[in-house]
Parts: C-alpha cells; sequence; structure tokens
C-alpha cells in the first residue's frame, strides 16, 4: 500500500511538472495558468476567495498575479452584485483574447492526451479521482 501511495505522489509532481512546462511554453507562471484554468471553471468571474480554494495558493499570491494582470491590462476589478463588500474578478477583452490562447494551447495536449488514453478510461480516473479527494478532504478535517 505505501509504495501506491508513493506512485500516486509522484503522478501527482509529474502532472504539476507538466503543467509547469505547459506553463512556461506560454510565457507565464504555473501560478498564473492554475490560476486561469480555475477562473475558467467559474466563467472568468471569480472572486479571490474562490480562485484561492480552487488553486490552494494563498491569497497573497493570487492577489499579487491579479494585480500585475490587472497594471498590464489583461484583468478588471469589478464590485461583486451579490456582496458589495468583495469584488469579482474578470478578464478584460485583451485578457480574454490572452487567456484563449493559452487555454486552448493547454486544452489540446490535454484532448491529444485523453484521445490516446480513452474516453471511458478517463471518466473512471475522474470517478476515481472524486472518490480519493472526498476521503482525503474527510481525513486532513479530521
Amino acid at each position: 500500500m505505501e509504495n501506491d501511495i508513493r506512485q500516486y505522489e509522484r503522478d501527482w509532481q509529474s502532472f504539476n511538472r507538466i503543467y509547469q512546462q505547459m506553463a512556461v511554453t506560454n510565457d507565464i507562471t504555473f501560478g498564473e495558468l492554475s490560476m486561469l484554468l480555475a477562473l475558467e471553471s467559474h466563467k472568468f468571474y471569480a472572486t479571490n476567495r474562490q480562485l484561492v480554494l480552487d488553486t490552494g495558493l494563498s491569497k497573497q499570491t493570487i492577489s499579487s498575479m491579479v494585480q500585475k494582470l490587472t497594471q498590464q491590462e489583461m484583468m478588471a476589478l469589478k464590485t461583486n452584485p451579490a456582496d458589495k463588500r468583495s469584488r469579482v474578478i474578470t478578464l478584460t477583452p485583451a485578457g480574454q483574447k490572452w487567456a484563449g490562447k493559452i487555454l486552448q494551447a493547454v486544452h489540446m495536449i490535454e484532448e491529444r492526451a485523453l484521445e490516446q488514453v480513452g474516453i471511458e478510461k478517463f471518466k473512471q480516473l475522474n470517478k476515481i479521482n472524486a472518490e480519493l479527494i472526498e476521503k482525503m478532504e474527510e481525513q486532513v478535517k479530521k
């Protein structure tokens, strides 16, 4: 069992390395790619807190990246209509073009690999991952 856990950890690190390589290829950091993927999952409209929870990055790291990309006019901060005390992060038109190019390249690599593995295996993997995540979160909360 311990060997299986170590293999899982190596696989997780390998995925991080692969996404790091994809980030570098697209002239962004691993953190920026993580944030873009999380923002995409929220239809490019998310709070800082949502991005922190989704990426596992610190609040300061997310804030710093958002500030940098806001200064580069790729992102914008808007008042959250659901909670006027907070703001939501969105992409500017230039940011949409920039992020679209990066995410398209990343998703193309993911889709090509998926096609080679097969959709059924991938669905099984997602199901197992969801169960494992749930059980690990339960253990962390104990």
